[in-house]
């Protein structure tokens, strides 16, 4: 036997051997099915929709993979539907934990009830107070879903620390539209929930948090889910925008002017935090910056009796002064964290003069000729959703339009009528929805972004942005309040109002609007077909129905070239797939080269096996790509960073107490320690950093006693098999066409 064993030039080329030859069409779509996430084969519940079935094949592989994932498909598709499905299939007859804004308790326990299922709810709101959701609920082998989950994109937040230790040892499915809002690492924070930062090893990517380094789309599919393009089904969009100019020496000018004589602060980046609240609410309305000017006199009051204490005004009052706002200003990290900031004192009577000449203003806005304009634009009387992002807005719209419906956060009615907020907002989504008494039907509803989120209203056929917020996001999920599967309407009119020119030179509203809007097409997620991700997606789909093969297919083409489809499958189940193209001396992964390859099949596919020369050369090409993707691989696997410096500190502690075991030969301890040692080496959802800063504040005979309760650390999951899924190979000899 040992005469007859050949020298091998390259060993893995032994195994990526393909299959046998097959029609090239059915090669090509099954490499086209490679280029998306793996999908779960569990049939779906009967109520849920064909369009949706693709989103829930993926969320629901990706859970059971990675015990997390974020669905992320548009504004109006029904991803409570497909949340619910994906918890009924991993965990059926279970009760599911719902954490949604206090907003949408009715809404998710009303499709739940549709669907047949029983829901526990708890509140983004209580979360902020520091209660957690019931110890008992969403348990190992249940689901936790969480909505409007960009809320919980800041890990610094209470909410997000309430919340973190909670999840450890739970399943989670994350919903929202909008993932990232200010920066890419906001869907990162998301997902560590219930995912650990090394979850993509198995791609290469050590931690999410290094993925921007390779193809981010891309690698964070597999976590971020969406589905089949479903615009065709949504209301056609008309947008135009709408710069209303006040008259120069109007009152507007006038207060701009009067905000940017105040002092404000010493601190530049405290008096420009400041000056943008100003001037934000000044370009909404005059109530607005009436209201505005009044929190900051009493802010100016507040610190004056802390200075005559002794003490000075904190980050922390500032920051209830900004309100809501503060956590999207780019002016905010200016501020340092632990200032003391020394506010302007002498601004106190000039903000109450240029109070008073507001309030004067809003009394009688002759000159307001952006509330003209909003009149001007609704008098056709089509239901009209306008969207402000301050309370004193509505008061003041309401003020002066007279019979409009409205809803904040404090209430709802019509005009000065207090009515519960489901009978307003059903005159807007309930085509039958009666009125009482001598009230007539609203056609305009003014609201705050309370009722921008999960709302669904599909009789309004305008939405207004009043004011714009200072987010993309905020944006589309005001506007998604229309644009839904289930609207009546079959064209909504989007309007913006764009600030004044002198106010947009100093708030920058729309260049930040525009700086944020790229975040969606940066993961993968945007609009736009070229997308990385929507690209493949879309190759995908254009071969979804066509019959598969797996083995080696044969087509012509002007240039020579090959398509060639990796499939690895590791010890834990796993099975990762990867397309590349070899086309003009260079490999690439591009989808719209893929794509065009592929494309090639569908009318020049040859029949038969190909030249065993041109097989052996191609899979030449193959080797070193399939090489350097496990090299690539093994990185990913070395084990991410430990980020936490608290962590990294509990390392040295231990290893300084294995030293110290090793010296005295106490193996119980040095078990204990290396479970340990085990663990911070492996990666962490949040809730687990926060347990490990937790365990590094113990003195070391509780740390130690708590280290020998730990479960070991998971098997590293190894490269089992690596393989062709399939082979396309394409040649120029046109006399086989």
């Amino acid at each position: 036997m040992a005469e007859s064993l050949q020298r091998v030039r390259d060993p893995l080329g032994s195994w990526l051997q393909p299959g046998p030859p097959a029609d090239a069409a059915a090669v090509a779509a099954r490499l086209a099915r490679a280029l998306l996430p793996p999908e779960a084969p569990d049939p779906p519940p009967p109520w849920l929709r064909s369009d949706q079935r693709l989103s829930f094949a993926r969320a629901l592989a990706a859970v059971r993979r990675y015990r997390g994932a974020l669905l992320a498909d548009p504004v109006g598709t029904g991803k409570t539907w497909i949340a619910l499905a994906v918890a009924t299939v991993l965990a059926p007859g279970r009760r599911i934990q719902v954490i949604a804004p206090a907003a949408l308790r009715s809404q998710w326990a009303g499709t739940a009830g549709r669907a047949g299922l029983e829901i526990g709810f708890h509140s983004h709101e209580r979360l902020s107070r520091g209660r957690i959701p019931d110890p008992t609920t969403g348990s190992r082998g249940g689901l936790v879903l969480i909505d409007e989950s960009h809320r919980l994109r800041n890990p610094v937040t209470r909410r997000y620390r309430t919340l973190a230790p909670w999840c450890v040892g739970r399943a989670g499915l994350l919903i929202t539209a909008t993932p990232a809002v200010n920066r890419l690492e906001d869907p990162l924070h998301q997902l560590l929930l219930f995912v650990p930062d090394d979850a993509l090893a198995a791609l290469g990517v050590s931690t999410l948090f290094r993925g921007r380094d390779r193809d981010w789309g891309n690698s964070l599919a597999r976590l971020i889910v969406t589905g089949e393009d479903r615009s065709a089904l949504l209301p056609v969009r008309r947008s135009r925008d709408l710069r209303v100019e006040d008259p120069a020496g109007g009152a507007q000018s006038e207060i701009q002017n009067g905000i940017g004589a105040l002092r404000l602060s010493t601190d530049p980046g405290t008096a420009g935090l400041i000056r943008i609240s100003l001037l934000a609410a000044l370009a909404s309305s005059p109530l607005a910056v009436a209201g505005a000017l009044a929190r900051y006199q009493s802010l100016l009051r507040h610190a004056g009796d802390a200075a005559r204490s002794g003490v000075t005004v904190t980050r922390q009052e500032i920051r209830r002064f900004v309100g809501s706002e503060g956590d999207q200003l780019v002016f905010w990290p200016l501020v340092a964290e632990g200032s003391e900031p020394d506010l302007a004192l002498e601004d106190l009577d000039p903000a109450g003069e240029l109070e008073s000449l507001a309030r004067s203003w809003s009394a009688t806005p002759v000159g307001d000729a952006k509330l003209r304009a909003l009149a001007d634009a609704t008098t056709d009387r089509k239901l009209t959703l306008v969207f402000t992002g301050a309370l004193d807005t509505v008061e003041y719209l309401r003020r002066h339009l007279g019979g409009v419906a409205w809803c904040t956060g404090a209430g709802s009615g019509v005009g000065s009528l207090v009515l519960p907020r489901d009978q307003v907002l059903d005159w807007f989504r309930e085509p039958g929805a009666p009125t009482s008494g001598s009230l007539r039907r609203p056609s305009l509803l003014v609201a705050t972004d309370v009722a921008s989120e999960g709302l669904d209203l599909p009789l309004i056929e305008r939405v207004v942005h009043y004011d714009l917020p200072w987010t993309a996001v905020r944006l589309d999920q005001r506007s998604g309040r229309a644009f839904r599967i289930s609207g009546r309407q079959p064209t909504v009119e989007v309007l913006r109002f764009l600030p004044p020119q002198a106010l947009e030179a100093q708030i920058r509203r729309e260049w930040i609007l525009e700086l944020k809007s790229g975040l969606p097409e940066a993961l993968g997620l945007g609009s736009e077909r070229d997308s990385p991700w929507r690209h493949r997606a879309a190759v995908a789909l254009s071969w979804r129905g066509h019959s598969e093969a797996s083995g080696i297919g044969w087509a012509w083409g002007e240039h020579p070239a090959l398509v060639a489809g990796l499939r690895i499958e590791l010890s834990d189940g796993a099975v990762h797939e990867t397309v590349f193209a070899h086309t003009r001396g260079r490999w690439t992964d591009e989808a719209g080269k893929v794509a065009g390859l592929l494309d090639l099949t569908r009318a020049s596919g040859r029949t038969g096996e190909p030249p065993p020369a041109a097989v052996r050369a191609a899979l030449r090409r193959i080797a070193p790509v399939a090489r350097a993707f496990l090299r690539n691989l093994q990185g990913g696997r070395l084990g991410p960073e430990i980020r936490s410096p608290v962590a990294r500190r509990l390392r040295r502690r231990l290893l300084g107490l294995a030293r110290d075991a090793a010296r005295h030969r106490n193996h119980d301890r040095l078990v204990a320690i290396q479970r340990g040692l085990g663990r911070l080496g492996r990666g962490h959802t949040a809730g687990e950093t926060v347990l490990i800063e937790r365990l590094a504040a113990l003195p070391v005979s509780e740390l130690l006693d708590r280290l020998a309760r730990l479960p070991g650390p998971p098997p590293t999951a190894e490269v089992e098999r690596i393989g062709l899924v399939a082979l396309l190979l394409i040649s120029p000899d046109a006399g086989c066409r």
